[in-house]
């Protein structure tokens, strides 16, 4: 008896295998499944700012830390794709802490083409929060020749985030600090460096 609960045992769990085997192959068939999203038709021409996120990218950079170093880093993924509907952006960070922990974000982009204003917030997924940085009452997206600068204006610490587009293959990516409301910058707090992959 004991060894034919074994044989059945073995079944099933070969059969479920199979069965995911099957999901995973017959996947990318499914119309509903795509790697990177599509655009809607009728999504915002605002929404094109970010457009240069969507794909893959792998890159690295140079943090400030606590204690006044700077540490170099690699390894980071970052990962852009249109979501809601294709009428917003969603895109992903993979990365190791100067610490070696893993870090996790996402970053939402939608314009809001009711109040003619952009929505950006940024989850972070390792620490478990939200960060709201643009909407209609607070922050900016501004575009500057191949820049696009995200300002956040929280009540204590003001973050300046700036994307320089070098090619469709390349962009670098910088954040700044000011504890004065803007006034003055603690620049090159985070700065990074991605190629596209894909």
């Amino acid at each position: 008896m004991k060894k034919q609960s074994c044989v059945l045992f073995n079944a099933v769990v070969l059969a479920f295998m199979w069965g995911l085997s099957a999901m995973t192959e017959a996947q990318p068939v499914d119309a509903a499944i795509t790697t990177y999203g599509e655009r809607n038709t009728n999504a915002p021409e605002e929404l094109g700012v970010f457009a240069f996120l969507i794909g893959k990218w792998e890159g690295g950079g140079k943090t400030k830390v606590a204690d006044g170093t700077v540490a170099e880093f690699g390894g980071v993924t970052w990962i852009g794709r249109y979501i809601l509907d294709g009428m917003a952006i969603g895109d992903e960070s993979h990365a190791s802490a100067p610490d070696g922990s893993p870090y996790f974000g996402i970053t939402f982009r939608q314009y809001d083409e009711g109040k003619k204003a952009w929505v950006v917030e940024f989850l972070n997924v390792t620490n478990s929060f939200l960060r709201k940085q643009v909407n209609a009452n607070s922050g900016s997206v501004t575009v500057d020749g191949k820049n696009v600068v995200i300002v956040s204006e929280a009540p204590n610490t003001w973050i300046r985030e700036t994307y320089s587009v070098e090619s469709n293959d390349r962009f670098t990516y910088s954040m700044d600090l000011s504890n004065d409301g803007g006034t003055s910058w603690n620049v090159g707090q985070i700065e990074m460096y991605f190629s596209r992959t894909e």
